[in-house]
């Protein structure tokens, strides 16, 4: 009785001491796959620049690279704020781009209204 009692207790300290089973491994690797799509749409939404909005950037004296506003385009909060830490594509309903707690909202591509709870974004209102 002993003996299996011993061996019961040896598969057990054996068995918790194994590599993560092939359900984790797949989840982790899953995550890893949704990661990689992500970080694709993101480099996708920063690539998409509309050439007139560009131009219209360019040869517009109020517009600064160091401040966004209500109006300003997805591209150019992404250039001044950098990634988000997050990101939500309602599709044809907006986007919103998380920067910590702070929050931008976009409607047709374009900023609608932000949360800057943090204090964190580069924000000004236009006068």
């Amino acid at each position: 009785m002993r003996k299996y009692f011993y061996a019961l207790i040896t598969l057990i300290i054996v068995s918790c001491n194994q590599s993560p089973s092939q359900v984790e491994k797949d989840y982790i690797k899953n995550l890893e796959e949704k990661n990689r799509i992500l970080k694709k749409e993101l480099k996708e939404i920063k690539s998409k620049i509309d050439p007139i909005n560009a131009q219209g950037i360019k040869n517009n004296p109020a517009s600064s690279k160091d401040y966004f506003t209500i109006g300003s385009t997805v591209d150019e909060v992404l250039e001044i704020m950098g990634d988000p830490t997050t990101y939500i594509d309602f599709g044809s309903l907006g986007k919103r781009l998380h920067y910590g707690t702070s929050t931008i909202f976009f409607e047709k591509g374009k900023v609608e209204s932000y949360n800057n709870v943090e204090e964190n974004l580069k924000v000004k209102v236009k006068k």
